[in-house]
């Protein structure tokens, strides 16, 4: 005689291991997801600080001062808007023989200018030049020694309601320091 075959499937609980499975590991993808976002946007801000440090040092041997940006040490460039998820350049191409502004008359001066149009960081720039007010001594400790400091400003994320943070680098030191704020 032939048996029945048993039902074969799975039960309503072992779909639910299964979903419940599936979800954490999504959840989890999702956040290394986010994270590696954020490390490589912060690369960019990166990567500009250190074309300033380069830029800045080249300058100063060639006309025995520094370039500044800006001479507040937080108005940025480009200025802020509503969504800080992405700040327009205002273009790939700035007009370095007429420059709108103090910000992009400095870049221009360095020779820095934007690899794309929408950045993900706020920049700045101030160095020293002869009768130079002392800087405040969260970016420079010692200011009798010839001087420049540079900070980016990005968001952790793309939403546009993040915390900032603060990427900084300094003539005294030669590593970009990262600040939550």
């Amino acid at each position: 005689m032939k048996q029945k075959p048993a039902n074969q499937g799975f039960t309503l609980v072992e779909l639910m291991f299964v979903v419940a499975i599936l979800a954490v590991l999504s959840l989890v993808a999702v956040f290394s997801y986010r994270v590696y976002l954020r490390k490589a946007r912060t690369q960019e801000g990166i990567a500009f600080l250190m074309d300033i440090k380069m830029k800045q040092d080249t300058y100063f041997m060639t006309y025995s001062r520094y370039v500044s940006t800006t001479t507040s040490p937080d108005d940025y460039y480009p200025p802020f808007v509503s969504t800080p998820a992405e700040w327009s350049y205002g273009g790939t191409v700035w007009n370095c023989d007429a420059p709108p502004n103090q910000a992009i008359a400095g870049f221009c001066a360095l020779g820095i200018m934007p690899t794309a149009e929408m950045t993900w960081f706020q920049y700045l720039t101030i160095g020293w030049e002869p009768g130079a007010s002392t800087p405040d001594p969260q970016f420079i400790r010692d200011p009798t020694r010839r001087w420049w400091f540079a900070r980016a400003k990005g968001f952790a994320g793309s939403d546009g309601r993040s915390l900032p943070f603060e990427l900084r680098m300094t003539s005294e030191v030669n590593e970009v320091m990262e600040l939550t704020q």
